[in-house]
């Protein structure tokens, strides 16, 4: 019996000779009798660390690195030499009565400069690499403009390619073999985005329906989206600095307006006291409707910038040193006449004023005007009653002479120093000839009685036309 036993104990020995002990598992797996090899494939192939890492690129496509090309070296073959040797083989009997169990976290070293070796050659390198296109604005058949959204790409930005490189180790650090590169913040971006041009694009589009009308009193006109579009200027590969507005073409509309609608500096037919109908130039005169052009071209272009209708009027002159406006009464505008009824008429020839309101004579005066040398000459033309003083003195100089008068009721009525005023220095003596002598011609105003330049002051609204002529 005992020769039995011992035969029987040494033919266990010799079955588990190099071979594991009957009820051990390796993670779970028997490994009972299996040679270190064999152990070593069973366990390798149950193992969470596959025989290549799959990279997932930003377009869609996949490729694969093996791990022997990156120097793949884990810790399973150690460990498994390791459990053998702590078995005791000569007490293989008792390990049928008691299962043994190795357990251990699968890990793995690898050449990190391998690695990035591949990652350049696959991904860097690729000829299939696309770098990011900018969204843009198009301009379609119907004239509607639409933003074509960007593309991201897949090629690395130059100075983010060891966040490439850290992004993939990472991962697969944490035990990660199927890396999607599409998560890395290492890529070129697109300069200018779809958000960044709708705004761009939704002012574009609101041209088409853009109206922009202008108030000229009697009738109106209106600049709409048809005309607008054609002043517009779009650089479809530079969508995000917008469009821009051709300002000739608008200074041309608008030179056109005031072709048509301007009314200063023209002659005006003008039905006299004494004379009949003549026609008054304009002359030196100030009187009459006269847009700002560029004033209102600005208006105009930075409406359509902001992609805005509007209700307006156009921006009329101002004079830089007087402030005087050239704008009239919009009661009296219409088609033909841009004065009414209500007007100071000054015969020159005659040296005779008169004041209608409302198509009846309501006052009326001799006058003395200016002395008819170059410099003190009363210009005719049509004026406008627009400032009032009381208690002026009156400083110039004409034919070489330099003078300071002083008037109770300064009446101006133009931007060249012309105005209604009294003349105490005339003695009461006005009309006639006396403006063609030098010692009693003015310096270009109408001298007037006291009291008829005080009814002026008093009566006369501001605004009034004053229609002098010779």
């Amino acid at each position: 019996m005992i020769v039995a036993a011992g035969g029987f104990y040494l033919w266990g020995m010799n079955s588990y000779k190099d071979r594991f002990l009957g009820n051990t598992y390796i993670n779970g797996i028997e490994v009972s009798g299996k040679t270190k090899a064999e152990a070593y494939k069973l366990v390798s192939e149950q193992a969470v660390i596959p025989k290549a890492i799959t990279v997932t690129k930003k377009d869609g496509t996949t490729f694969s690195i093996k791990l022997s090309e990156i120097g793949y070296n884990d810790n399973t073959q150690n460990l498994i030499t390791q459990y053998y040797t702590q078995q005791n083989h000569y007490s293989w009997f008792s390990s049928a009565m008691k299962r043994t169990d190795f357990t251990f976290e699968s890990k793995f070293k690898y050449d990190k400069a391998k690695l990035e070796k591949v990652l350049k050659r696959k991904v860097l390198d690729s000829q299939s690499t696309k770098d990011p296109e900018d969204a843009y604005i198009k301009k379609g058949d119907d004239n509607s403009y639409v933003v074509v959204k960007e593309t991201t790409g897949d090629a690395v930005e130059e100075g983010k390619i060891d966040e490439l490189y850290s992004y993939v180790e990472n991962q697969i650090d944490d035990g990660s073999f199927d890396v999607d590169i599409s998560k890395a913040d290492c890529y070129k971006k697109p300069a200018i985005t779809a958000d960044m041009l709708e705004e761009t694009c939704k002012k574009l589009n609101n041209l088409n329906d853009i109206e922009i009308t202008f108030d000229f009193i009697y009738t109106t006109e209106t600049l709409t989206g048809d005309t607008i579009m054609d002043w517009i200027t779009f650089d479809e590969d530079n969508a995000e600095a917008g469009y821009t507005v051709d300002e000739d073409k608008a200074m041309a509309y608008v030179e056109d307006l005031a072709d048509k609608y301007d009314t200063y500096g023209k002659d005006r037919e003008f039905k006299t006291t004494k004379r009949g109908t003549i026609t008054i130039p304009e002359g030196q005169g100030c009187y009459g409707w006269w847009i700002d052009q560029q004033k209102t071209c600005d208006l105009i272009v930075d409406l359509v910038e902001k992609g805005e209708s509007a209700e307006t009027e156009p921006v009329y002159c101002v004079n830089p040193d007087s402030a005087y406006e050239y704008t009239c009464n919009k009661d009296w505008r219409t088609a033909d006449k841009d004065y009414g009824n209500t007007y100071i008429e000054v015969d020159l020839t005659a040296q005779h004023l008169w004041y209608y309101k409302d198509g009846k004579l309501a006052m009326e005066s001799d006058i003395v005007s200016g002395y008819p040398s170059k410099s003190r000459n009363t210009p005719g033309g049509v004026y406008k009653l627009w400032y009032k003083e009381k208690g002026k003195t009156l400083r110039g100089s004409a034919d070489g002479q330099s003078y300071a008068s002083y008037v109770d009721y300064w009446n101006n009525v133009s931007t060249i120093g012309i105005g209604l005023h009294d003349a105490s220095w005339q003695n009461g003596n006005f009309g006639g000839e006396r403006y063609k002598s030098s010692t009693w011609g003015s310096h270009g105003c109408i001298n007037m009685p006291l009291d008829k330049a005080k009814y002026v002051y008093e009566k006369i609204d501001m605004g009034t036309p004053v229609f002098m002529y010779w």
